[in-house]
């Protein structure tokens, strides 16, 4: 069991790296809509690669057993741990440009209102579900790879909340403090609410194809 979630734990640091990849290249990317395309490879490589990431596997209290909620804290802190690393790391190399349009959107994240960040992560976590959930149920190869793209770049450009994505970005700003820490978990919350909503309306009906 121990080896079990510490494999879920090394496989996670991979998943924080790969969202943090992702997030680097947006914040260093002029143009948001080229930005959050360029950051949907962060996902793509978690979907293809199947490294861990948090908002991918919550649906798995529903569509699995609520038994594997003990899966999530590894997957958690090892995304945790990957974008720790990659963020510090960043701000490190003197990548001032990035580290300061990171520090004006965690501090703009930060000043939203509690019930505003959790009602923008469930929005985010229903279109992780569309998106890792596509990834495994459609085979055409180009399919696959759209279906995670076109759900990152709505969430980036509307607004919502990734609780992984957003680790890292408060870690390059060097922004973590109480209220950092209170936003991630509302953050998590509600990114678990909205991977798991679509499962549980579904559960017992097979839906009819369009």
């Amino acid at each position: 069991m121990v080896k079990h979630y510490f494999d879920l734990f090394r496989i996670s640091v991979l998943g924080g790296i790969a969202i943090s990849i992702g997030g680097a290249v947006f914040l260093n990317t002029e143009n948001v809509v080229a930005g959050s395309f360029l950051f949907s490879l962060g996902l793509i490589t978690v979907c293809h690669f199947g490294f861990g990431l948090y908002t991918g596997r919550v649906q798995h209290l529903v569509e699995v057993s609520v038994k594997t909620a003990p899966n999530l804290v590894p997957v958690y802190l090892g995304n945790l741990a990957g974008t720790l690393l990659v963020g510090y790391l960043l701000m490190l190399c003197g990548k001032a440009d990035a580290v300061a349009r990171a520090n004006a959107m965690v501090q703009y994240k930060l000043s939203l209102p509690m019930l505003d960040v959790l009602v923008l992560s469930i929005m985010c976590g229903i279109l992780m579900y569309i998106a890792v959930t596509g990834f495994k149920k459609i085979t055409d190869p180009v399919g696959k790879n759209l279906i995670v793209c076109l759900p990152v770049m709505v969430f980036i450009n509307s607004g919502y909340e990734h609780s992984i994505a957003d680790l890292f970005y408060i870690s390059i700003a060097g922004a973590w403090n109480v209220d950092a820490v209170i936003f991630s978990v509302i953050a998590a919350v509600g990114n678990l609410i909205g991977g798991c909503l679509i499962p549980v309306v579904l559960l017992g009906i097979t839906p009819a194809k369009p």
